[in-house]
C-alpha cells in the first residue's frame, strides 16, 4: 500500500512539474549563434554582450570568424 502511495504521489508531483514546464525548459533550451565579423580579433569577446546581452559569448570558430553565441 505504501508503495503505490509513493508512485501516484510522485507522479503527481511529475504532472504538476510537467504542466508549469518546469522540467522541460532544460529541454527546450536552445543556442543561438551569429556570425559578426569575418574575422576573429580581441574586440569579438567584448563587441558579443555589447550587441546581444550579458549572457552572450563571442568564440572564434575554424574559419577565424567572431560568432557570437547565447542561449536563446
Amino acid at each position: 500500500m505504501k508503495f503505490i502511495s509513493s508512485v501516484l504521489f510522485f507522479v503527481l508531483i511529475l504532472s504538476i512539474g510537467i504542466e508549469n514546464e518546469g522540467p522541460l525548459r532544460v529541454i527546450e533550451a536552445s543556442i543561438c549563434d551569429v556570425k559578426l565579423d569575418d574575422y576573429c580579433e580581441e574586440d569579438c569577446f567584448s563587441d558579443c554582450p555589447k550587441k546581444y546581452g550579458k549572457k552572450a559569448q563571442g568564440i572564434c570558430n575554424e574559419a577565424s570568424e567572431c560568432i557570437c553565441r547565447w542561449q536563446c
